[in-house]
């Protein structure tokens, strides 16, 4: 009986001992991990006629270098999705921007799919401006024939991840 206390003992022991040390190795992990994440800022724009800003969104992640950050656009006839990965290379960041847009017509008889890719060397915190649709303006409205000629703008900057104080 005396035995089986010993080892039970023992075997406690030595798994808050594990434990401890397994959570001091998960505290450096995270750490770690913190000191090379990045933050991925991207104000996205509806800009009409090529000067006002009809409607802005802001969205800010958190990421590491090869982690992409998505954004979802969706209103009336109109989808985009954003992904933006982050590299981190010596001279900088290397942001990898790809976007995919779906424009239906009114009556849905058809869809235009729309694809890009662009690699874009960037130094860090410098700010790039994303046209998911190109730099042409578009009649996304579809809806209303007297609608003003559109565009939207992805504005991103990449930053080293700082902790929020306190």
């Amino acid at each position: 009986m005396r035995r089986n206390r010993t080892a039970i003992v023992a075997c406690l022991v030595l798994a808050m001992g594990t434990s401890r040390l397994a959570a001091v190795e998960l505290d450096d992990i995270l750490r770690a991990l913190l000191d090379q994440a990045l933050t991925v800022s991207i104000t996205a724009r509806v800009v009409e006629s090529g000067r006002v800003t009809v409607q802005s969104y802001d969205l800010t992640r958190v990421t590491i270098s090869g982690r992409a950050v998505r954004l979802r656009l969706e209103g009336g006839n109109l989808i985009i999705v954003a992904e933006f990965t982050p590299y981190e290379a010596d001279d900088g960041i290397l942001l990898v921007a790809e976007g995919q847009i779906l424009l239906r017509t009114p009556d849905d008889e058809e869809v235009k799919y729309m694809t890009s890719l662009r690699s874009i060397p960037l130094a860090i915190g410098e700010r790039v401006v994303f046209y998911p649709l190109g730099r042409a303006t578009f009649d996304l409205d579809a809806d209303n024939d007297h609608s003003d000629r559109l565009n939207i703008e992805l504005e991103v900057e990449v930053t080293p991840y700082q902790p929020a104080p306190g």
